[in-house]
């Protein structure tokens, strides 16, 4: 953060009170931080692991605290198509003309945030961001990366 602007990530446009929201287990060793975002995927054991540059789809966004929970503890992940989180940028620079860009998520000293350098798995679709200081990115999940990438039998 700096001086004099108060920086929250997470979601940032309205929506109802609990609406979207379904408990997900957690994947142990799994570290959420405050300054982070908090993007998971569920993986082959329907476990909630935080999305990063390897994760092949996207599912939702963790309602919870700064903390490691541990294996298949439940938490609220909110997964409205239509919900605008704020993230860092990790890596790259944010410019007003990458508006509707995908790109993907990365994960660095327990930091999640965007990689504006790629859009190999095309996690998220910017809608805004910080083209001054570069602190932060708007984004909403591709739905066309949403689920848990794979079928069921």
């Amino acid at each position: 953060m700096y001086e004099g602007e108060m920086l929250r990530y997470g979601r940032i446009n309205e929506k109802a009170a609990g609406a979207n929201v379904v408990p997900v287990p957690m994947e142990a060793s799994q570290v959420i931080t405050a300054a982070s975002g908090r993007f998971v995927f569920m993986n082959s054991s329907g476990q909630a692991e935080l999305v990063d540059d390897n994760s092949a789809s996207i599912f939702g966004f963790l309602q919870t605290h700064a903390h490691t929970p541990t294996d298949g503890d439940k938490i609220g992940c909110d997964i409205d198509l239509t919900g605008i989180w704020r993230v860092p940028a990790i890596t790259g620079t944010y410019v007003a003309a990458m508006l509707g860009d995908y790109c993907d998520l990365d994960i660095s000293s327990d930091i999640q945030g965007v990689d504006l350098t790629a859009s190999t798995n095309a996690h998220v679709i910017i809608v805004g961001g910080d083209a001054t200081n570069n602190k932060f990115v708007d984004v909403m999940m591709n739905p066309e990366e949403w689920g848990n990438a794979t079928a069921v039998a």
